[in-house]
């Protein structure tokens, strides 16, 4: 029992660990993303069957654009981000549409992109949408008290 609680300890602490540097240390400095990467969670089902509701998706600084990448931009009216595909380019102005949308997006920017999707996990996003909504965070907390506060069977029946 004491080394299973200490795999999970070990486990746990690496996956806090990895969400600190990946997902929190952005937002407390200010654009500071580690390895140029940053990482989201999909909001909307406007690039399925591309990228689902819940993906977790990982976002680069992107070098360059061309017709049929994946970017994430913010509209200057919004602090929201836009993750959708390149359809046009002309000279600075650029044409997203998401892959489920009828309609193409009004143009944006060059400047206005944020980064190029390089990657998913289906179940990653799925598991931190689980745990950090109100009930599944609550849930990890206790079971993790459980697992770190009950005695070993060995203590537990003498």
């Amino acid at each position: 029992m004491r080394i299973i609680k200490n795999i999970i300890f070990v486990l746990f602490l690496l996956v806090s660990l990895t969400y600190l540097f990946i997902v929190v240390s952005p937002k407390v400095f200010k654009n500071f993303y580690p390895f140029g990467i940053r990482t989201a969670i999909v909001l909307t089902g406007s690039m399925e069957p591309t990228l689902e509701i819940n993906d977790f998706v990982i976002i680069k600084y992107p070098d360059e654009v061309k017709i049929n990448d994946i970017v994430s931009y913010k509209e200057e009216t919004s602090k929201t981000e836009t993750l959708h595909r390149i359809v046009k380019i002309d000279g600075d102005k650029i044409v997203t549409k998401g892959d489920a949308n009828n309609t193409e997006d009004k143009p944006i920017d060059r400047s206005q992109i944020t980064g190029i999707y390089i990657g998913r996990s289906k179940f990653l996003g799925k598991m931190i949408s689980a745990v950090t909504s109100p009930v599944g965070f609550s849930i990890t907390i206790i079971l993790i008290c459980i697992i770190m506060i009950l005695p070993s069977r060995k203590h537990f029946f003498k």
